[in-house]
């Protein structure tokens, strides 16, 4: 099996077009949104079930139906992107090479591998942790290098910006250490705290399904076709993450409807769109950085699990519970912090 590798250099010169990946951008952010509200089971127009129960985003109907469409429109998107790739590069270019130098479009090279390992190293292109099995293009043994140096190396790609993530959230986990409520502590409860919330049905969707739809459609299909377009690392990072803000504006409506769909509803529900924009569009700075420094999808999607698990960092009540010099310096940038982030920037070629 291969290792995971870096997102390899784009060909030069690009071999998509502008103005299509971009489109395509655009697209898979409008489909992704548009199939939570494609099932009538997912619509909210608040009305109530047979119980009495509203059927709001937390309704088991809803987030089903939700689970299922958008599960749905990643698969799409991710075939879409893959297929908008596997046309632009060259049959004459060796996918293998990409992975390891800088190419240009016109270089004559391997020819295709067969569509197998064409479709495999398509999915590595977008970002997927897909392990290509070394017996269909060799004799020995199907792994080279070996299972478990995969495994770690994949080990890694989750635990790196698991704790890069963690740093940044030092304040929020002081907090919580303070109010014993982290593992192993007073207030911790293992089937409540852990049990229950991941494998309820709105745990799935926070920290399973929505975290990993949301990152393979914003990271690996939006993100890959732009690279090989030849947009520069700079505008990948710091402009994309407009389409992953974009995405959450529509829990605007949500909280129009909970709140009776009144005036004041409005202008909590832009307020609350507002604030998600910007908390999401800086994620997606974060999460870029990650993708582009991994060239994996999973590196973004274990950091977006963690942020979903702990929640908006809330500087003020934190600070109102715990009053301490210790709690409110927790909440402002660290040097420990700052440095891993400017060496991320640093290893991503940035600016």
């Amino acid at each position: 099996m291969s290792m995971l590798t870096h997102l390899p250099a784009p060909l030069a010169p690009p071999v998509l077009g502008l103005g299509l990946a971009v489109a395509s951008a655009a697209w898979f952010t409008v489909s992704y949104v548009g199939s939570l509200y494609l099932s009538p089971a997912g619509r909210l127009n608040g009305g109530v079930d047979a119980d009495g129960v509203p059927l709001d985003r937390d309704h088991p109907v809803v987030i089903r139906s939700r689970i299922r469409t958008a599960s749905a429109a990643t698969a799409l998107s991710l075939v879409c992107a893959g297929a908008l790739l596997k046309r632009a590069i060259p049959p004459s270019v060796s996918f293998g090479r990409l992975f390891h130098e800088s190419i240009t479009a016109d270089t004559m090279l391997l020819d295709s591998q067969g569509w197998l390992l064409d479709t495999l190293n398509i999915g590595r292109l977008l970002g997927l942790a897909l392990p290509v099995p070394t017996l269909l293009t060799s004799n020995t043994l199907p792994f080279a290098p070996p299972l478990l140096s995969y495994i770690g190396s994949l080990s890694v790609h989750m635990a790196a910006p698991l704790l890069l993530t963690s740093l940044l959230y030092l304040g929020p986990l002081l907090t919580r250490f303070l109010d014993g409520e982290l593992p192993f502590q007073r207030r911790f409860d293992l089937h409540t705290d852990l049990v229950v919330k991941f494998t309820s049905l709105a745990g799935v969707r926070n920290f399973l399904v929505g975290p990993a739809t949301e990152e393979l459609v914003f990271r690996a299909s939006l993100l890959a076709p732009l690279f090989f377009a030849g947009v520069s690392r700079a505008k990948l990072v710091l402009a994309t993450p407009a389409f992953f803000g974009i995405a959450h504006v529509h829990h605007a409506y949500n909280v129009y409807l909970s709140d009776g769909r009144t005036r004041s509803a409005a202008i909590r529900g832009a307020l609350t769109a507002a604030a998600q924009f910007v908390y999401t569009t800086a994620f997606g700075w974060y999460a870029n950085l990650l993708f582009l420094r991994a060239g994996s999808v999973v590196a973004p999607t274990a950091a977006h699990v963690l942020c979903n698990v702990l929640g908006l960092p809330n500087p003020a009540a934190d600070a109102q519970r715990h009053p301490t010099k210790s709690t409110r310096k927790s909440h402002l940038p660290q040097p420990v912090v700052v440095q891993p982030l400017l060496n991320l920037w640093h290893d991503c070629a940035i600016g």
